[in-house]
């Protein structure tokens, strides 16, 4: 009978215990020897390394952290941070427990946004986007190195800046790529959203060291409610729901400016002396377009001095009209040599923004006269539509007007209407 040799006994391997090493070695009972991003066993057998998964997860970026609150997320930013920016700025004096809570969040967005590992593809894309085209699409003369240079080394800086261009980006992004728009626009909401939460959470900090990165800030919001483009129920100084999401913003920027305006520009931001543009003499056509205009715009003036009894709201008007009547006149003159889109920006938002505090707030309230000089200023908005982020919001701001204006007073808004629909 023949039997069988005995197998020679195959002592137990041994191996000192890894309390680090990899999920796979520990599960297979092997010594790890711990190399990163993917251990010996691991490249050894041609499994994925648990260390490798750790890396891709710690190097997620934040729109992808995000990803796991899209599903009940509409395709308009965070609605809340916007409030939140509002309450802040009104209650700028908080508790020390606030304020630690405060840094402590600071901290966490700092560490999340500038870490090398904490970018993703999409964004690095963004990014490229923006030094190579958006950047480009924003500029005025002499401006630039501002954008493509000082605004992305600030946002190495300061993570509130570097969502604000990401989400700049993926919105300019969106409008030369219609075809991908959904995506893009996702991720600019991502970044808008972190943005936003981030600046915020120092606003209750604000002081001369910070106050520059925090108005660049609080700029490119502004400008990114532009490029988000017109949304049903928001006329930028107005809404048919609360208050306006737009004007919450610009409220921000006035605040900073009336405490810190002469730190804010400095520096890179230091007005440059104007120069002396030639006189164009105007087209005919254009002289018909400013004469138009302004003799609705008197006419609007005249309205208000007979029919407002009000002696307070009707020097108020009277002083917003007068003022849109050199508005009127100078938009009319940079638009003869040439100059529309961003060029506009400063006379145009410049209107609003030195409007007293209550006549906003009338215009807030919706009251029909002040609606119809919001009219008016709108019909100029149609000279910025050369830019993408202006896009037809004209229309949208003298519509919204028209769909709540009173019907006695619909005849006053046929000249604006009809000036934005030839806009097209």
């Amino acid at each position: 009978m023949h039997v069988t040799a005995p197998k020679p006994f195959r002592a137990r391997r041994t191996h000192c215990k890894s309390r680090l090493g990899c999920a796979n070695c520990k599960r297979r009972r092997i010594k790890c020897d711990e190399t990163r991003p993917i251990c010996s066993n691991c490249v050894h057998h041609k499994i994925d390394c648990t260390f490798a998964t750790k890396v891709v997860t710690e190097s997620s970026s934040l729109s992808e952290i995000a990803a796991g609150q899209r599903r009940a997320r509409r395709t308009r930013p965070d609605q809340k941070s916007i409030y939140k920016w509002k309450h802040t700025f009104v209650s700028p004096n908080k508790s020390n427990e606030s304020r630690s809570s405060t840094e402590s969040t600071v901290t966490e967005y700092e560490a999340l946004t500038v870490s090398p590992t904490a970018i993703s593809l999409a964004d690095l894309q963004l990014f490229h986007h923006f030094i190579t085209a958006t950047c480009k699409a924003m500029t005025a003369e002499g401006s630039q190195d501002l954008w493509q240079v000082d605004l992305v080394q600030w946002g190495f800086e300061f993570p509130s800046i570097l969502h604000m261009v990401l989400a700049l980006a993926a919105l300019h992004a969106a409008y030369e790529k219609p075809e991908s728009r959904d995506q893009y626009v996702q991720q600019a909401n991502d970044h808008f959203t972190f943005g936003i939460r981030s600046v915020t959470a120092i606003l209750s900090q604000l002081n001369e060291e910070n106050c520059q990165k925090i108005y660049i800030s609080a700029s490119l919001i502004c400008l990114i409610y532009f490029g988000r483009g017109p949304c049903a129920g928001e006329y930028l100084v107005f809404s048919t729901s609360g208050p306006s999401e737009w004007l919450v913003l610009m409220r921000g920027v006035k605040l900073i400016m009336a405490n810190y305006r002469d730190k804010v520009f400095t520096g890179k931001l230091e007005p440059k002396p104007g120069s002396d543009e030639p006189d164009f003499a105007m087209t005919p056509e254009m002289c018909t377009e400013l004469s138009e205009h302004m003799m609705y715009t008197e006419a609007v003036q005249r309205l208000v001095e007979h029919e407002e009894m009000d002696e307070s709201s009707r020097t108020m008007y009277i002083a917003a009209i007068k003022d849109l009547l050199e508005i009127i006149r100078e938009v009319h003159g940079k638009v003869s040599t040439g100059k529309t889109g961003l060029h506009l920006m400063h006379l145009l938002i410049g209107w609003i923004y030195r409007q007293p505090e209550e006549f906003i707030s009338i215009i807030e309230q919706r009251e029909p006269y002040s609606l119809i000089i919001v009219a008016s200023w709108g019909v100029l908005l149609r000279y910025m539509e050369s830019s993408w982020l202006m896009k037809g919001w004209s229309k949208h701001v003298v519509s919204g007007v028209s769909a709540i204006i009173r019907p006695d007073l619909q005849p006053w808004i046929e000249f604006p209407f009809r000036k934005v629909q030839q806009a097209g």
